[in-house]
């Protein structure tokens, strides 16, 4: 059956009044549906409550205060065992979202050795470009400062001395030429191995 959340119990409350209910789960799992019928469910009872104030009670007002109650409880109902199954799921969603990083920027890696035209193209190693498709690198030889620095053990002082030095020397021909112009120790150079691709300027 799984644990019943606090938004369909309050779903239940008289007279329509936690009609808005099915917002909650909606904009947790970003569910537009679910999310449009909690706002249409609190229209409809907001609606029947006007019209009560207005009409001084009325069968038509309280037609739309229970239609608003009951369709926000039966809405609760109806999406509760979906939300139970995605929610308790978070964690292997984050888990093959975490893979599929590391595969793209595995693949991003390979096809900068190999294409480097269609990487540069691509975007790939530059998440200053709007519209880039970085796949979480930076691109040594030409990415910005403020994209170097993201790199790990690399300072605002490294980066700017890589800005200088790839300037000098049109680029780095890899990491290993990083790392001897840098004079960067084996253990600096090994932590930029996953997050570095080196594209021709």
């Amino acid at each position: 059956m799984g644990r019943v959340p606090w938004w369909v119990w309050v779903s239940a409350t008289p007279f329509g009044l936690g009609a808005w209910t099915p917002v909650v789960p909606g904009v947790a799992l970003r569910r537009p549906l679910w999310i449009g019928l909690g706002l249409l469910w609190a229209l409809v009872a907001l609606a029947g409550w006007a019209a009560a104030i207005a009409n001084d009670g009325g069968s038509a007002a309280g037609g739309l205060i229970i239609l608003g109650w009951v369709g926000a409880i039966a809405t609760t109902l109806a999406i509760r065992p979906g939300f139970n199954r995605t929610a308790g799921s978070l964690f292997t969603r984050e888990r093959e979202a975490a893979e599929r990083r590391l595969q793209e920027r595995r693949e991003a890696q390979q096809l900068a050795l190999e294409n480097p035209a269609l990487a540069v193209e691509l975007g790939v190693g530059r998440p200053d470009r709007p519209g880039a498709r970085s796949a979480g690198l930076v691109d040594v030889n030409n990415a910005p400062l403020e994209a170097l620095r993201l790199l790990p053990g690399i300072d605002e002082a490294k980066a700017m001395k890589i800005v200088r030095l790839r300037g000098e020397l049109n680029g780095f021909a890899s990491l290993h030429d990083l790392g001897a112009v840098l004079e960067l120790d084996g253990h600096a150079v090994e932590r930029l191995r996953d997050d570095t691709v080196f594209l021709p300027r």
